[in-house]
C-alpha cells in the first residue's frame, strides 16, 4: 500500500517542540535544557527567524510538558505573527486520544500517547499531522534558525526514488554560530572516557564526505528531520526511551525495512542556550538510553557493527564496562572541586547495572506492541 503523495500534491507543516520547566515541574530530569518559565528562552528568536523567511506552511508548536502555565507562556510568545501558527494544547491531546480510541487503538496504550518523553513529544507531532491531513512534516527545534531556502531543501527528494528506494524520510546536520558542522552537547575533560559527541560527529563527517548528496543514514538530528506519511504512518518514535529518540528512529525504520537518508545540503543554524545542568545528568541519561537501545538492537536482530561507529560503539556487550570506567574517571576529575559531581558520577557507575536486562527487554517488547498498534491505526486517522 502506498501512503505518500509527492510534489505539488503534498501538504506539509513544520513541527517545533519547545521544552519548559516550572517551580512545580522539574522537567530537567527528562529534557536536556528546558527553559524556566520566568525566562524568555529561544522560541521567540526562532519564530522571528521563520517569520522573516516568509514561511508559507502551518507551524505547529508543541509545548512540553503539558501544563496550562507553559501553554500560556508559549501562546504569548507566538501571538501576533505573520505565520500560520497553532500552539498544541491539552484539548488537542484529548482530541487525539479520543480519535485513536474511536479507530481501535488499544486502550492500555493510550496513556503512552503523552508529552512526557522526547519520543512522546515527537509522536504527538506525527499524530497531529496525520489527523489534520499533512503528508510531510518538517521538524526543527526551538533553538534553531533557517534560511529562506530551507523549506525547498527539506522537501527536495521526498517521494523520489534513490538507488531503488523511495525517499520518505531524511535528516541533515546543524551548523553552529561559527559555521562548524558538528554537535557539541556538553564538552568536558571529565567525559573523555565517554566519547559520545566525538563518535557522533565522526559519523556526520563521513556522511558529509560521501560523493553523493544522499546516503542512507545511521544517525539523525531530531531538530533537522523531514518525514513523509509513507514513513511516519508506519514508524513511530519510541515513547519508552529516555533520550536519543532521533537515532532510535533510524533503528525503528530499519526494522520496518525503511531507510532514512542523510542529505548533505539540509542545513540549519543551531544556537542552543547555555547548558546549566550538571555534567553527570546527561551521562546518566545516556547510560539508561544506550542500555535500552542495546536490548532493542538484540531483539531486532541487528549486529552492532552494522550500526556505524556511533551506535555500534554504545550497543556492544561491554557497554557496562565503558559506562562504569568512564563514570569513575569523571568522578575522579571532580574529586577536589565538586563534591556533588563526584558523588553523582559514582552513582552513574551504579546506574550502569540498573535496571535489570529483563526490565529493559520488557520495554522493548512494549514498544513492539505500540508499533503494531500504530501501524494498524494511523492510516485510519489519516483517511
Amino acid at each position: 500500500m502506498t501512503y505518500y503523495r509527492k510534489g505539488s500534491d503534498m501538504a506539509q507543516c513544520m513541527i517545533i517542540p519547545t521544552y519548559w520547566s516550572t517551580p512545580d515541574i522539574p522537567s530537567w530530569k527528562i529534557f536536556d535544557h528546558p527553559i524556566p518559565i520566568g525566562e524568555t528562552g529561544t522560541l521567540g528568536r526562532t519564530l522571528d527567524n521563520i517569520e522573516s523567511t516568509g514561511y508559507p506552511d502551518p507551524v505547529i508548536i508543541f509545548p512540553a510538558p503539558t501544563d496550562s502555565h507553559i501553554e500560556a507562556k508559549v501562546k504569548e510568545i507566538s501571538r501576533n505573527r505573520a505565520l500560520d501558527i497553532h500552539v498544541f494544547s491539552d484539548s488537542d491531546l484529548i482530541s487525539i486520544r479520543q480519535r485513536l480510541r474511536a479507530v481501535g487503538f488499544p486502550a492500555p496504550l493510550l496513556g503512552d500517547i503523552s508529552m512526557d518523553s522526547y519520543g512522546g513529544v515527537r509522536n504527538m507531532g506525527l499524530l497531529y499531522a496525520a489527523l489534520h491531513g499533512f503528508d510531510t512534516v518538517i521538524m526543527i527545534d526551538d533553538d534553531e534558525c533557517i534560511d529562506p531556502h530551507y523549506r525547498d531543501s527539506a522537501l527536495k527528494f521526498i517521494g523520489d526514488s534513490w538507488e531503488g528506494k523511495t525517499v520518505l524520510g531524511k535528516t541533515g546536520c546543524v551548523v553552529d554560530s561559527k559555521g562548524n558542522k558538528f554537535y557539541d552537547g556538553q564538552k568536558s575533560d571529565a567525559l573523555r572516557g565517554w566519547p559520545k559527541d566525538e563518535l557522533f560527529n565522526k559519523e556526520v563527517v563521513e556522511a558529509l564526505d560521501k560523493k553523493d548528496q544522499l546516503s542512507e543514514s545511521k544517525i539523525a538530528f531530531g531538530g533537522n528531520m523531514v518525514l513523509n506519511s509513507g514513513l511516519f504512518l508506519r514508524v513511530p518514535f519510541d515513547p519508552y526511551g529516555t533520550r536519543g529518540e532521533d537515532d532510535d528512529y533510524i533503528l525503528n525504520a530499519r526494522y520496518c525495512g525503511l531507510p532514512v537518508f542523510f542529505d548533505q545540503e539540509l542545513l540549519l543554524l543551531h544556537l542552543p542556550p547555555e547548558r546549566i545542568c550538571n555534567y553527570w545528568t546527561r551521562q546518566r541519561q545516556d547510560i539508561l538510553h544506550f542500555r535500552y537501545m542495546r536490548e532493542k538492537v538484540r531483539i531486532f536482530g541487528f549486529e552492532p557493527e552494522s550500526l556505524g561507529g556511533f551506535l555500534g560503539y554504545f550497543t556492544q556487550d561491554d557497554l557496562e564496562y565503558k559506562a562504569i570506567s568512564s563514570s569513575i574517571q569523571a568522578a575522579l576529575h571532580f574529586i577536589d572541586t565538586d563534591r556533588n559531581e563526584f558523588t553523582e558520577f559514582l552513582n552513574n557507575a551504579i546506574a550502569a547495572e540498573t535496571p535489570p536486562v529483563v526490565q529493559l527487554r520488557s520495554r522493548v517488547n512494549a514498544f513492539l506492541s505500540f508499533m503494531d498498534a500504530w501501524q494498524s491505526v494511523l492510516p485510519k486517522i489519516a483517511d
